[in-house]
């Protein structure tokens, strides 16, 4: 079924925690993708003033989304400007500080690693297996000399009276091939720009993959210091706010159509095709990684192709705020902005069937359960991983200081891969 299983995995992994300020519950659910590419973060203490949630959704890959849920939180707090507390600078810089990581020799290995790929063989082993094959060609190149031009065609399952055929019609032929050739001149020169535009170099398309080159993550991260909200984006992983009740998008998903975007690709040196993708490739406009659309010397990170450079928005929390939701395009290619407030709101502080409030984490399994397709068979909506955060802006009293759960199955993810602090997925 191509990038799709036959049947939907919707085995959970979920956990929910907290502090004396905030509650929140996640959850993450691989569906019909044939594997999981999202990784994310929930630390309600990343520092004495500070927490951090963030959503990282891979592709190409997992492994720079789950490189990112390990290292960027360190990487925010070593920026000078953290430490100064200037916090939207801080998160620009590190976006743009972990991109420039993901072309680093180490880095390239480790990623390599998270991704479970094959290191390439020694090279006295590849000579040795271009030796084999350089040796059965020349064999199976003197057997065909020594062949009877019957013997050949046999061989190649044509049919000798069918050459004859061919050879009695070749004059009738060739005028219709010259005819040909001249309509296919004139349509040639018609439909050339057209074929330029298609003529486009991909990742990987030389048959070697190099994470971080053809491989990247959308990263969206939020900071909440006091009654302030800091959210970077770069990509189309979104993040919302419930305004009593009210969607308040706090991130804009960079699409590559979108002017702005359309102007720095262009820029770049590269093409939107009509789908909406650059280059024919990816079909959005900044993420983390990516460094095969990051090669034009002459510009810098933030005006590349494909740029890391996040979009920052800032907003002052009151008691109009009731709670934040940030999750991959997974949900909201399926649901609105609103739609996914509307659905927390008619749940969150409702009881359940044994009349206690619902967890944050079980809301987030529902919403994640009502998002899935039925099947694939419609234009890939409901059908990609799922991984969504629900953050309330006071304590949920679903919640218990300290009381963190996770409910995963044992054989679901390789701790090997996965960050040893437990903040990613």
């Amino acid at each position: 079924m191509g990038a799709y299983l036959s049947q939907p995995n919707t085995t959970k992994t979920s956990s929910d925690g907290g502090n004396s300020n905030m509650s929140y519950g996640f959850s993450a659910m691989q569906g019909w993708r044939v594997s999981m590419e999202d990784a994310h973060n929930c630390i309600p203490e990343f520092d004495e003033e500070t927490a951090m949630f963030s959503v990282y959704d891979g592709h190409g890959g997992e492994e720079v989304a789950l490189y990112c849920s390990k290292y960027l939180p360190d990487i925010i707090k070593e920026q000078k400007t953290y430490k100064d507390g200037k916090l939207q600078k801080a998160l620009e810089d590190a976006f743009l500080a972990i991109d420039r990581r993901m072309i680093k020799e180490d880095v390239i290995k480790e990623l390599i690693q998270i991704a479970g790929r094959p290191t390439e063989e020694p090279p006295a082993e590849k000579v040795a297996e271009e030796d084999d094959l350089d040796t059965e060609e020349a064999s199976l190149l003197h057997e065909e000399a020594t062949m009877t031009i019957e013997e050949l065609l046999v061989r190649y399952g044509q049919n000798l009276n069918a050459v004859k055929h061919a050879d009695g019609s070749e004059e009738e032929e060739g005028d219709s091939s010259e005819m040909e050739e001249e309509e296919d001149t004139e349509e040639g020169e018609e439909d050339s720009e057209d074929e330029e535009e298609e003529e486009m170099c991909l990742p990987g398309m030389d048959g070697k993959e190099e994470p971080g080159s053809d491989s990247g993550t959308t990263a969206v991260v939020a900071l909440i210091r006091g009654k302030q909200l800091i959210v970077a984006n770069a990509g189309d992983s979104r993040c919302v706010v419930s305004e009593r009740g009210k969607a308040v998008d706090m991130s804009y998903d960079h699409k590559p159509e979108d002017e702005l975007e359309l102007a720095r690709i262009k820029n770049a040196g590269g093409k939107v095709t009509m789908d909406g993708r650059v280059n024919g490739g990816l079909n959005l406009s900044r993420a983390i990684g990516d460094h095969f659309y990051k090669r034009n010397k002459a510009l810098p990170p933030e005006e590349q192709m494909i740029s890391a450079m996040p979009d920052v928005k800032v907003l002052t929390l009151n008691g109009d705020h009731d709670f934040m939701v940030i999750a991959c395009d997974g949900i909201w290619n399926v649901l609105s902005s609103q739609e996914v407030v509307d659905f927390i709101s008619e749940r969150i502080n409702k009881p359940d069937e044994n009349g206690k409030v619902r967890v944050l984490s079980c809301i987030v399994e529902e919403l994640l359960d009502h998002c899935l397709a039925p099947d694939t068979s419609g234009d890939g909506t409901g059908c990609d991983n799922m991984t969504c955060i629900i953050v309330t802006l006071r304590p949920h009293p679903s919640h218990q200081p300290d009381d963190t759960k996770k409910r995963k199955h044992p054989e679901e993810l390789d701790s090997s891969k996965r960050d040893p602090r437990g903040l990613g997925y």
